[in-house]
């Protein structure tokens, strides 16, 4: 059939409309994939229900370095994007710390996260340096235990994760020790305190405690004492001095031929002594440090540096 020029020109603009109506119709509506209609905005229906063919969706694949390569292409507006990691990444930036192992990722606006299968109904995601307990007794899925090893001793993949962190010689020795949250100046990773008590002077109570001292220090009655050093020399008395009431002043030698000495002090009647002196007193204590922690489950800390 032969169509002149205006023929032509007429249809040519009226496949240009339907094609546009198409289009417009496409671009603001929602989209099916094997199905006519769509709930969703993007609504994946499987073509085959018999095992004849594999069905579902296939993200965008690719290896740790060439995500690794693209940093600058994400930003917070790329939040959600989805892709398959096949292998993990070399050298670890920040965006890239957590693509350690095969698996899907799924980027959160800063950092790609990996996509773990959890509740049915939701993923779960990890990142590194997240922290857990658990009764698990060795390494797995990416999760090091807290035993403060050298950081050469770890595959590669988790060193390098370990050095992102900052964990250049060991990693933490988490071992017997609770976890606390950061203060000011402290060092995330830094280990502190002790799980013993030990009392000092400073922290027992003020109080006097009671002592005993033994000795006599009073005297019931009339007593003398005697001179361990051979006599007392008297002088203003009767006694042993000729009844002059004073010593006898010849300087010679010989002068005092035993006149106004006593071997015993007179019985003066009851008296008191006063005793004065310091008393140690033992507390009775071994200085046995005390255990500071409470009744407790025993497990390990885990920390997750990737597979």
């Amino acid at each position: 059939m032969n169509m002149n020029s205006k023929e032509l020109k007429r249809m040519r603009t009226t496949f240009t409309v339907v094609l546009a109506a198409a289009f417009s119709n496409l671009a603001f509506s929602q989209v099916g994939i094997n199905t006519v209609t769509p709930l969703t905005s993007l609504d994946v229906v499987a073509r085959t229900n018999d095992g004849s063919s594999a069905e579902g969706i296939l993200p965008p694949r690719l290896t740790g370095d060439q995500i690794k390569a693209a940093d600058s292409r994400y930003s917070a507006q790329h939040a959600g994007v989805i892709v398959y990691i096949t292998d993990p990444v070399s050298t670890p930036s920040t965006k890239t710390i957590n693509v350690t192992s095969v698996g899907m990722y799924v980027f959160d606006g800063n950092v790609w996260v990996k996509m773990m299968q959890g509740d049915s109904r939701n993923f779960l995601t990890v990142s590194a340096g997240d922290i857990k307990n658990s009764v698990m007794s060795t390494d797995h899925a990416g999760w090091y235990a807290l035993d403060g090893r050298d950081v050469s001793t770890l595959p590669d993949g988790a060193k390098a994760t370990a050095q992102l962190l900052g964990f250049t010689a060991n990693i933490p020795d988490a071992r017997d020790r609770t976890l606390k949250t950061k203060a000011d100046g402290e060092i995330p990773g830094s280990v502190g305190g002790d799980n013993f008590l030990w009392i000092s002077q400073l922290n027992l109570p003020d109080i006097t405690l009671p002592g005993t001292i033994q000795g006599i220090a009073q005297s019931a009655g009339s007593h003398t004492h005697g001179s361990p050093d051979g006599g007392f020399l008297l002088g203003g008395t009767l006694v042993n001095n000729g009844g002059a009431g004073g010593y006898q002043p010849d300087p010679n030698a010989t002068a005092w031929g035993g006149i106004g000495m006593l071997t015993n002090t007179a019985a003066a009647g009851a008296h008191i002594h006063t005793v004065t002196g310091t008393a140690s007193v033992p507390t009775g204590g071994a200085g046995k440090s005390m255990d500071n922690r409470s009744a407790y489950l025993v497990v390990n800390t885990f920390i997750y540096l990737g597979e």
